[in-house]
């Protein structure tokens, strides 16, 4: 076609808990606003005759637990939310897959890295969530015409509707020289990261899926939405960004996993490990 539709889903951070006045956030509300994400992306393709549609996984799929303020806002551990994040994307790609042609591509960002430590080479970098969860998918879809496309963890340059475009999660160092990459030039650029919409003429940012968290109220003063983008590249080499707002969903979402879902009780007593260093026994 004369168009390729882009589905950029980035910090999703499943597993996230969040229980303010102005914005909550669970499992059964991230359904609801992929769901939202995709039916709005398939009202957008339909005006342009879209037959081809790229998923772009650009990290933070899984939340960080590596802090304390994050042990207690997790809803489950991060095994267990693999499982339910793959199901939730897998429902998303059959949803879109029923009018286009998908193709799905993943780089690894930094709150789903399996370690403390963050490395750049790739055992480190595809040792993350994000990379499991795109091969739990690649396997779920294995034998479908569905494609999944391999390469860099960390930079991934695509060809869509002969324009090169880079996913990076945005945790590294971007130069404003961002449009040649290794001798490669870069029609556009998208990343996550910083849980801020931007859209601009050679690059885009997409917020999270969360929206505003107890870090971001109370430790940085910030306020925040939750949105996604999409986008649509042309073969003349136009291309369109759109931002669209998540916050306040009340659509059905996808189908949970009750059994996955359930939420465990949390405190800080339970996440401090006890060693004991000396026991006295007083017998009666």
């Amino acid at each position: 076609g004369k168009a390729v539709g882009v589905v950029h889903l980035s910090d999703l951070h499943f597993n996230e808990l969040v229980n303010l006045p102005n914005n909550k956030y669970d499992f059964e509300v991230a359904s609801k606003r992929i769901k939202r994400h995709i039916e709005a992306a398939k009202s957008y393709f339909s005006t342009q005759h879209i037959s081809n549609v790229i998923v772009a996984l650009t990290g933070d799929l899984i939340n960080s637990d590596r802090r304390l303020d994050e042990m207690l806002s997790n809803s489950t551990n991060r095994a267990q939310a693999v499982f339910i994040a793959a199901d939730i994307l897998q429902q998303a790609i059959i949803d879109l897959n029923k009018s286009y042609n998908v193709t799905i591509a993943c780089v690894s960002g930094n709150e789903a890295r399996v370690h403390k430590e963050y490395g750049w080479t790739d055992i480190l970098a595809t040792d993350n969530y994000d990379f499991t969860i795109f091969n739990i998918l690649r396997a779920l879809f294995m034998g479908t015409k569905i494609n999944f496309v391999s390469g860099d963890p960390m930079e991934l340059i695509l060809n869509v509707a002969g324009q090169n475009l880079l996913l990076l999660h945005g945790h590294g160092s971007i130069t404003t020289k961002h449009e040649s990459s290794r001798g490669i030039n870069i029609d556009y650029v998208i990343s996550g990261h910083i849980h801020s919409a931007r859209i601009g003429d050679t690059y885009a940012r997409s917020s999270s899926l969360v929206g505003e968290n107890d870090y971001s109220e109370k430790a940085l003063n910030l306020s925040g939405r939750a949105s996604q983008n999409l986008y649509i590249f042309y073969k003349n080499g136009n291309r369109d960004g759109i931002k669209v707002d998540l916050q306040y969903v009340d659509n059905k979402g996808y189908n949970i996993d009750k059994s996955l879902e359930a939420y465990n009780p949390k405190s800080q007593e339970k996440l401090s490990q006890k060693t004991t260093i000396l026991e006295i026994k007083i017998q009666r």
